[in-house]
Order: structure tokens, then sequence, then C-alpha cells
């Protein structure tokens, strides 16, 4: 067997089933519970012994589902009616709402990420749904994913009703099949059992079998299933399956040097003597010339010479003795072993996730130019699909059950632009004309920390410079007659001149004449110009 294969082997057994017992082990013999290919447990605490694993699964959490939710109508709601935008607000609030109290104890957020943090850890992820007695979601509850075994798909496919529209834009009702299958959950040494989400029939959590007349209290809840495919285990892998053998040698370098200096020789020299032996004083001085007391000190070191063999009248003769230093430095490790061979790993692991070193904390070496391009390219890549994913399957599942039908769900993603780049890549249109009022709102707000309506009528989705154009020549009279009145006395207001742009704002909503809205727009603009001109 080639060596390759043998080293998968062994520690595709040091995961599968072995470095803790199974508590479903036993179970899988009839093959209605499928076994997974990696013992669930293991692999849940694979990150104990690595130095990167955490910090990836942390980035994927924070980044898919950290950022909250947001809603939006699936229809254009400024088109529809006032009776029609009534009832698309009661269904926003009732989809907002079942999201906001789904669960009493944590938020919405919260739950996702233990969900998010089960999938990437092991492969898969669970939610359980807590229906009320009339089989409508009410609550939403983690369930830790290595607890959770998958059973046996169904043969028999169940009809199950759902909406969709046609080609005319109307909904109609269809009946489709489906193929379900059960979960089951050890508690208290006894099996537990849940439906899948979306399954009508009604199941019994203690024996497994689908019995119309269970009671309330044994009728079993269910389960949105998260994985990450894999096209032969139908609980899923996780990314890292791959750098299995990486995370292991990583973790068995971190304990060589760990060894190293608990069991390692560190002695930066030797003291060599030749034909004698140092005095007792000597060993001691050198014993204790360590800390505080050695400081500033000089080493003195005496030796005896060993006597000779031979012997003239009474003197002792002794033979000669020296002493020398041999420095050991050269051979003393100066870091830790492997650290090249970790860095490689630690790159292998996080490519395994498609993650930039920002998002794991190894950021000192990167401009904001290369941070801010890695962060774009690692959302469009790689968390904004994610986010996708999971909404399209609460949308999917849960909007049919609540009779929600105009408004959907998202999980809100970070802002990466930079306002300040914005600005000087739309001034050049702006300071064209090519920018019309509505699209400046929006802007103009964030620039004075306020909210504004958008502008109603066709002239707010025109071009400054061709709007003011229009109004000068469809005015041209009411200009000419402007400028024959009489000079205003002396304190006398101006109505068309606004005494700032939340003021000018609302004069233009309020005002019913086009000259009034051409001397007010002006204002504004000389205004503003003022502003920045102060600013700078």
């Amino acid at each position: 067997m080639p060596l390759r294969w043998r080293v998968c082997l062994s520690t595709r057994k040091r995961l599968h089933r072995k470095e803790g017992e199974d508590e479903f082990h036993g179970l899988y013999e009839d093959g209605a519970i499928l076994e997974p290919l990696y013992n669930p447990e293991a692999l849940t605490r694979l990150s104990e012994s690595s130095d990167i694993l955490q910090q990836c699964i942390d980035a994927y959490k924070t980044n898919i589902v950290g950022f909250g939710v947001d809603f939006d109508y699936d229809v254009d709601v400024d088109k529809e009616s006032e009776e029609v935008k009534r009832a698309l607000d009661r269904e926003w609030a009732r989809y907002e709402n079942f999201f906001k109290y789904c669960n009493l104890d944590e938020s919405f957020t919260s739950i996702m990420k233990k969900v998010i943090d089960d999938k990437e850890r092991i492969g898969w992820g669970a939610l359980e749904v807590i229906e009320d007695m009339s089989g409508v979601p009410a609550g939403l509850e983690h369930i830790p994913a290595h607890k959770i075994r998958l059973c046996k798909r169904e043969r028999k496919a169940i009809s199950v009703k759902t909406m969709i529209q046609d080609e005319n834009g109307e909904e109609i009702e269809i009946s489709i099949l489906k193929k379900f299958r059960k979960f089951v959950q050890i508690v208290d040494n006894e099996k537990v059992f849940f439906k899948e989400f979306g399954d009508p029939r009604i199941l019994n959590c203690r024996t497994g079998m689908y019995e119309d007349d269970t009671q309330p209290d044994d009728r079993a809840s269910s389960i949105i299933f998260f994985n990450i495919y894999c096209p032969y285990t139908p609980y899923g892998l996780p990314r890292y399956i791959g750098q299995l053998l990486n995370i292991q040698g990583n973790r068995k370098a971190e304990e060589l040097n760990y060894t190293y200096f608990m069991d390692g020789r560190h002695m930066p020299m030797a003291i060599i003597v030749e034909n004698g032996k140092l005095t007792e004083d000597s060993v001691n001085t050198i014993s204790g010339a360590k800390g505080d007391r050695a400081r500033h000190k000089y080493l003195i070191l005496e030796a005896e010479g060993l006597e000779n063999d031979v012997q003239i009248g009474d003197d002792e003769v002794k033979s000669k003795v020296s002493i020398r230093i041999e420095k050991l430095a050269e051979m003393l490790e100066k870091d830790g072993l492997f650290q090249e061979y970790c860095k490689n790993n630690r790159d292998k692991i996080r490519s395994a996730f498609r993650l930039h070193p920002i998002y794991t904390g190894e950021s000192q070496d990167y401009t904001r130019a290369t941070a801010d391009t890695a962060r774009q390219v690692t959302e469009e890549q790689v968390f904004q699909p994610e986010r996708d994913d999971i909404a399209f399957m609460f949308n999917n599942t849960l909007k049919r059950i609540l009779l929600i039908k105009s408004v959907s769900m998202k999980f809100v993603a970070p802002t990466i632009s930079d306002k300040a780049e914005i600005a000087k890549a739309v001034s050049p249109y702006v300071m064209a004309g090519a920018a019309t009022p509505n699209m400046l709102i929006d802007a103009l707000g964030d620039l004075l920390g306020k909210s504004f309506e958008p502008f109603e009528g066709e002239w707010a989705d025109k071009p400054m410079q061709l709007l003011l154009k229009e109004m000068e020549i469809q005015n041209g009279n009411e200009t000419k007659e402007a400028e024959e009145e009489p000079e205003k006395e002396e304190g006398e207001k101006d109505v068309n001149t606004p005494e700032s742009p939340e003021d000018g704002l609302e004069s233009i909503e309020k005002s019913d004449s086009i000259n009034s809205i051409v001397c007010i727009l002006k204002s504004l603009q000389s205004m503003i110009e003022e502003v920045l001109m102060d600013d700078v």
C-alpha cells in the first residue's frame, strides 16, 4: 500500500468513531439511521488542536449572519394602491416579528451564528422549528449538530401544496411530490425523532411513526437542515477536510517545540578542564551565577591539577592545568522548529475557506487598498453567496406556511465602499449636471446626518442642468415680470431664499411655482458651495 494511503487511513482511523465513543454505536446496523463518515464529536473538538481553524470559523459566522437581517418587498410598492400598501405593511410586520420574537433567550442572529459554527466544524447544522397547535411555526431553537443523525430518506413521496406565479403574474396553488427524511437525537439514553421542515404529516417523537392520533405532547417538531454539499454523504463534509494532515502536522510541530522547552538542553557554554578539576568553590560559584546576584560581577575559576605518578623527594609534582570555555550557542535552536512548515500549513487551511489573512487577524503587512480589494472579492465570492443560500431556505419554506407573499428576508452585508472615494468618482458627473435631485438626496442625507424622502414629480428625475434650462425657457415671461418688480424694502425677507438645506428641501416640496423652484435650487447650490469652501 502506498505511503500516502497509509497516512490518510491512519488519520481517518483516529477521527472515525475511535477518538470518543459514539452514542449511536450499535444503531447503524439496520440502515435506518445513517452513519457519518467521520466521528462528529472528534471533528467538533478539532479546533482545540489547531491555531487557525477557530479563526476561520469565527470569520464565517461573523460575516455571513453577524450583521443581522433585513427585509425587502418583492413588488414595486410605489405602483400599488393604498389598500395594497397597507396589506404589504402587515406582511412585513408579521414576517419581521417572527424573526424578532423567534426565541425568548437569544436573538435570531445569535442562533444562526451557532448553526454556522456547527456547519463549518463538522459539515452540517440543524435548526429546530417549534410549531404551535395549528402547525404554524412559532419559534426557532439551535440543536448541537454533532448530536443529530439523519435517517434514511423515505421511498414514498408525499404530496405538498405550494403557491407559485403563472405567466400572467397570478398566484396559483399546485401540488408537488417530495420525499422527506426523519432526524433522530439521543436524550437520556432514549431516541427522540424530528421531522423534516415542510412535512405536513404528524410524527410521534418517541416512536418515530407517523400517527394522526399522536398526543400533543408527543408530536415531533421540525428541523431545517443546513450542510456543505458532498456527493457521497448526505451529511456533508467540512471545507477543511482535505487539510486534516496539515492540522495534525501543525499540532505535532507545536508539541515538539513545547517538549524542547520542557526537556531540551539550553546550556550556552561548556567549561573544559584539562589535567585537573575545578575546586568546590568554583563549582558553587558557577551554579549560583544567575539572576540579580550575578549582575556586574566577575567569574573567577580555580582548578587543581592532578598528581603525577612520579614523585621526587618529598615534593609533590602535579600536572599543568588548563581551563577553556567552549560556546554551545551554535548547537542551540535559535527559534522554534518547523516554523516555515507551520506557516505554509496555516496558508493551506485558510485557503480551504477561501479567506484573506485580514479575516484571521494577520493584517500587519497589507495596505488599505489591498485590504479593501481582498474584502470586496471575499464578500462577492464567499460570504454573499452563503447569505443568499441560507436566506432562500428560510424564504422558500417559511413564507408559504406563514402566508407571506410579497416580503422576503435577507441577511445584511457590511458596507465596504469608501464614501470619500465614491464622492471623488461621482464629482465629475455632478459638476457636468448629469445627476438628478433624487440621485443626490441620499448623499445629502448622509452629509447632514438626516433622512429625506425622495422628491415627487418628473422634474426630480431629470439632470439638474437640463431641469434648470427647461424651467428658464418655460418661465421666460415670469422672469421678466420678476425683474420689473420694485425692489423690496430693507428688512423684507425673500420667500425663495432658504436659510438652510433642510428649509430648501421643504420649500421645494411646498412650492407650486416653477420660477420659485429655480430660485430655491440656485440658492441651495450657492449654500452648499459656501459650506464646502468653509470646510476647505
